[in-house]
């Protein structure tokens, strides 16, 4: 059932706490594709030049971009001024490397790229195979659900409404509405304070070794790593390793209650 050991026996949640994004939802995890689409929609900007040396080099300038916890930041809450500013700086280095003689590459068109990533991921993100089942499963095992996200408020609670989540969680967080974000360690407390739970009561689930793992743990809750490759390594501080979402209702139900007991505040 898991793609991981688990460490130690597994407490019974009082209430489990979820990502949104490529852990619910589909959404960011392969940008490779996500540019190549992209760009191939705007070969009429690219002229005489080859659509995979573009989009190998806008992608490799995200990535070095995401790299930064700065970056990765910039690009949630000014999203739209951040990409424009992305692509425009890889059109510019692929100037400085294209050919004698041929076109440049233009900064308007890079604007019509940039501008482009968050409707093609509006179009093209669905509801995680089975998510809405398993939401439904440990709603009836008596558990309460809360959301962590990162990101522009608007945007995730578009999301959110567009594929009828609200309805299963008590408590929603999101990184613009409450002014801090994963992996801040005052996102779980914050979260844990509107829950009026201790960290021991309460699971993470989320497919990011750092923000939903690894900050998760430290700060005393019990982090369940999600990813659907079955070769991804299990990060050392995850409780339990699932690669399917159907995998958490039994995983919760066959957690030791007797670990647990006493006062969940």
């Amino acid at each position: 059932m898991t793609g991981g050991a688990s460490y130690g026996v597994l407490r019974r949640p009082v209430a489990v706490v979820f990502d949104l994004d490529d852990t619910l939802l589909t959404a960011y995890r392969t940008p490779e594709r996500t540019w190549a689409a992209i760009i191939a929609e705007h070969a009429d900007a690219l002229g005489e030049h080859d659509s995979r040396w573009v989009t190998a080099n806008v992608l490799n300038r995200v990535l070095e971009f995401l790299s930064r916890d700065e970056g990765r930041k910039m690009w949630r809450l000014e999203g739209d001024a951040t990409r424009r500013q992305v692509v425009r700086s890889a059109f510019h280095r692929l100037n400085l490397a294209r050919p004698p003689g041929s076109e440049p590459l233009h900064g308007v068109d890079a604007d019509r790229i940039a501008d482009r990533f968050e409707t093609f991921l509006e179009e093209t993100i669905r509801l995680k195979p089975g998510a809405r089942d398993m939401l439904d499963q440990l709603t009836g095992q008596g558990l309460r659900l809360a959301l962590l996200t990162n990101g522009s408020g608007p945007r995730q609670r578009d999301k959110i409404a567009r594929f009828d989540l609200e309805k299963y969680f008590q408590i929603i967080r999101i990184e613009e509405e409450v002014g801090v974000g994963k992996p801040e360690a005052a996102a779980y407390s914050g979260l844990l304070a509107d829950l009026g739970l201790p960290p021991a009561r309460a699971w993470m689930v989320g497919d990011d070794p750092v923000w939903d793992v690894t900050a998760a743990a430290e700060a005393g809750m019990t982090a369940i790593f999600y990813s659907e490759d079955p070769l991804a390594p299990t990060p050392a501080k995850a409780a339990a390793h699932i690669s399917t979402l159907e995998d958490l209702p039994p995983l919760v139900a066959g957690a030791d209650q007797s670990v647990g007991q006493g006062s969940a505040r």
